[in-house]
């Protein structure tokens, strides 16, 4: 859904939090009078990381039946795939 202009957004929420976060891209990518809001709405997500001691994994994000799978790899070996 578009929101409309991000200098237009009640309270500038958005803006501020990519000025504090993003400051270089902001300045460097920002135009105001073109820059908007789209709102979406995940139904599923995929996620992949690797832990602290070197492990790869997955994390399967259901938003629609509420349910999280993690699928572990092992260590160092992130192309590997466990069945």
């Amino acid at each position: 859904m578009n929101k409309g202009l991000v200098v237009e957004e009640p309270g500038r929420r958005y803006e501020k939090g990519y000025k504090e976060h993003l400051w270089e891209n902001y300045n460097k990518y920002s135009h105001e009078d073109t820059e908007i809001l789209i709102e979406v709405q995940p139904k599923y997500v995929e996620v992949w990381d690797t832990s602290d001691d070197g492990y790869a994994f997955q994390l399967f994000i259901d938003f629609e039946n509420k349910t999280v799978e993690p699928k572990i790899y092992e260590k160092n070996n992130f192309f590997k795939k466990s069945y």
